[in-house]
């Protein structure tokens, strides 16, 4: 009886997994539905220092059509924007790997366009990374171009880098900032979105932990970043993946509890 007892038990918990993945997975996909029922054009191109124009991609299921895939991109970022349609902006040399970023704790390709050094995070070989750069800058949508910096990209911005944006006002943009940006520079940051980043670096490049704080299908429909309260309960209830997360790790803290109780 008890051996039964248990394997009931289990195929209980297989269950409830199961039936909560199949919830959880129903909800990613009508937020994704949501988004591009009310994002007017789907072939924008995102021009984004870090992976977050990809992450956003990604949850929308759309093609990027930038080459600012799997990469990263520091001081010369502005650079890199300032000279994205030269004729050469898409050739790329490899660098050494001791270009790599230490605070990574990684070796990864590193290359270099006329105007920006690009640290190929997220790719295996400098060929490859090299070619999907190439092919993905002349993907670009020219008429449909969205930009967005971090502020707090791993602290290589300075005040010099923010005056510098607001000259350029960038249309289709968005900069992202914290309380560690506001410990150099207290002036106003053209379409700037506060961002509580808790100190943690990785929260620089993640789409669904900043796409609480600004109406991310507004941006993509007027160019102008944004949030009321209405979003920021749309988000909560439906959009918000991070929700997800918290979901399962409340679902895993509540089968242990559970499965301890029932053994004791």
């Amino acid at each position: 009886m008890a051996q039964e007892f248990e394997k009931m038990r289990g195929l209980n918990r297989v269950k409830i997994r199961k039936f909560f993945k199949a919830l959880l997975y129903s909800r990613r996909i009508l937020a994704r539905h949501y988004s591009l029922k009310r994002i007017k054009y789907h072939d924008f191109s995102i021009i984004s220092d870090n992976c977050w124009g990809r992450e956003l991609n990604k949850f929308l299921d759309l093609p990027n059509l930038t080459p600012t895939v799997g990469i990263g991109i520091e001081k010369d970022y502005l650079d890199f924007i300032e000279n994205l349609n030269n004729v050469n902006a898409h050739e790329v040399l490899e660098l050494d790997t001791i270009h790599c970023e230490q605070i990574t704790g990684t070796i990864y390709p590193v290359g270099r366009t006329p105007y920006a050094k690009i640290h190929f995070l997220h790719y295996p070989r400098f060929d490859l990374a090299q070619r999907l750069f190439r092919i993905r800058h002349k993907n670009i949508n020219r008429k449909r171009v969205f930009y967005k910096i971090d502020f707090d990209y791993y602290y290589c911005r300075t005040p010099k880098d923010i005056q510098r944006w607001n000259k350029m006002k960038l249309p289709n943009s968005v900069a992202f900032y914290s309380d560690d940006t506001l410990k150099f520079y207290s002036g106003e940051i053209h379409n700037g979105v506060y961002i509580n980043k808790k100190n943690i670096p990785e929260n620089n490049y993640i789409f669904g932990y900043t796409q609480k704080y600004f109406d991310y299908i507004k941006w993509l429909n007027t160019g102008i970043p944004s949030s009321n309260f209405k979003y920021r309960m749309l988000n909560y209830i439906l959009l918000d993946d991070s929700t997800n997360l918290r979901f399962i790790h409340f679902t895993k803290s509540l089968l242990k509890a559970l499965t301890w109780k029932s053994k004791n």
